[in-house]
């Protein structure tokens, strides 16, 4: 899909407004990408590459939000246009480790989705998180952090990149699903100003 990533990032902006929280966090993302966003970056493109679901279907390791991947293929193409978002499991298949923290990782995530053979990505996961879905899903977090520290074929797909989730999961990975918590809840995104987060 996409190419010049910060020259697309800065249409986003543009169209979206500086708060790329507020822009991804919402009920409405689904259909804010796939009716207008997609159009936008890639007026005269296919862009029916994420307007699917695999929620029952989703890969295990991916970090609640809006992003996940169900079962993918095992090209290795997503790694090389999302490398901030997007590592494999022992088999190569794909997964979102973490969310997309601006527009230009939000490029990335959608070109890693545009080039996936099996079309196995998804952007519906704020129509399904719940705070309870999200409070299960952390208390595997040791047992995920245990075969991302262990498993030979994970070490080996992800090389010197393997510990990037393990990193983030001991780090601000709390904190931020924390954060995304508070949204199925209230409908919005934290504020700076909120003092109590949800407890995982």
């Amino acid at each position: 899909m996409a190419r010049d990533a910060a020259g697309q990032a800065e249409t986003l902006k543009d169209r979206y407004g500086e708060d790329f929280i507020a822009f991804l966090y919402r009920r409405d993302l689904y259909e804010v990408l796939n009716r207008e966003t997609l159009a936008l970056l890639q007026p005269n493109g296919n862009n029916n590459f994420l307007d699917h679901g695999y929620w029952n279907d989703k890969h295990p390791f991916n970090f609640p939000g809006p992003f996940y991947t169900g079962q993918t293929d095992t090209c290795g193409t997503g790694v090389p246009v999302a490398p901030d978002n997007v590592l494999f499991d022992g088999y190569c298949c794909e997964y979102v480790f973490r969310q997309p923290r601006n527009y230009t990782e939000l490029i990335g995530v959608m070109d890693a989705a545009a080039i996936e053979v099996l079309d196995s990505y998804a952007c519906d996961g704020n129509r399904h998180w719940t705070w309870q879905t999200c409070r299960e899903w952390w208390r595997d977090r040791d047992e995920l952090i245990h075969y991302l520290l262990h498993d030979p074929e994970y070490l080996k797909a992800n090389g010197e990149r393997g510990m990037l989730y393990v990193d983030y999961l001991n780090s601000a990975a709390k904190q931020d699903l924390q954060k995304y918590c508070f949204f199925p809840e209230n409908d919005s995104y934290p504020s700076e100003d909120v003092m109590r987060l949800p407890e995982l």
